[in-house]
């Protein structure tokens, strides 16, 4: 696995948490599959006791199962469950954004169109797994201005169950969807910039309904 590399820092349960779990949110390692405790401390280059305990984060984040007497696996949510967490996630998005938009100015604008001009990139080297961590990062970016971190931990541990495999995110399994996210994104940031906090509330929840739809009709379509 390219995730799973040997460079350990000095926590060595956070090195193995940060590599499982991006294997996991990559698609390296596969919605049911088993993880082998020992195989990964041995591509990881550590004893098995800190991915022990990594795997454990992972239990507890909802990310891993863990039944008894049975090795743990990479958990893999229902389109009805998908539904749910971003039905939750997309009502916090919005108190995110709404909450950060007092505290944008031009020095934060300059980032927010950093993200846009690096989704058009992504957008234009037809690179969907790209243009969707960066379509994340754009989010965030924006939340993060807000007075409210807990808030945004959240958003993010609902993010990545609701985002379980990048393999089939919306921008990888909906044609189209890198053109009709950035058309709303450069919107987003020109509301934000005339500080319309309601419009671009309400562009958000367009914009996020609409993607949740197209992401359960092709779940639906591949049997999820």
């Amino acid at each position: 696995m390219s995730s799973l590399n040997n460079n350990v820092p000095p926590s060595r349960e956070d090195f193995a948490y940060d590599s499982i779990k991006e294997a996991i949110l990559s698609g390296e390692l596969l919605p049911n599959q088993k993880i082998s405790l020992s195989d990964l401390a041995n591509k990881l280059g550590i004893s098995i006791i800190p991915v022990n305990s990594a795997v454990g984060r992972l239990v507890a984040e909802g990310l891993v199962r863990q039944d008894p007497h049975h090795s743990p696996y990479v958990v893999e949510f229902s389109s009805a469950t998908v539904n749910e967490i971003l039905t939750i996630r997309y009502h916090l998005e919005e108190l995110a954004l709404r909450e950060a938009i007092p505290y944008i100015h031009e020095n934060e604008l300059i980032e927010i169109r950093k993200k846009i001009d690096e989704m058009i990139q992504a957008r234009d080297d037809n690179a969907p797994h790209v243009y969707g961590q960066i379509n994340r990062a754009f989010h965030m970016k924006i939340y993060s201005f807000g007075p409210y971190k807990m808030l945004n931990d959240i958003i993010e541990d609902l993010w990545n169950k609701s985002e379980l495999n990048r393999a089939r995110s919306v921008f990888v399994l909906v044609p189209n969807m890198m053109n009709y996210s950035l058309k709303d994104h450069i919107e987003l940031a020109n509301l934000i910039e005339q500080g319309k906090t309601q419009e671009a509330v309400e562009l958000l929840q367009k914009h996020k309904n609409f993607s949740r739809v197209k992401l359960l009709e092709e779940m639906e379509k591949i049997g999820i």
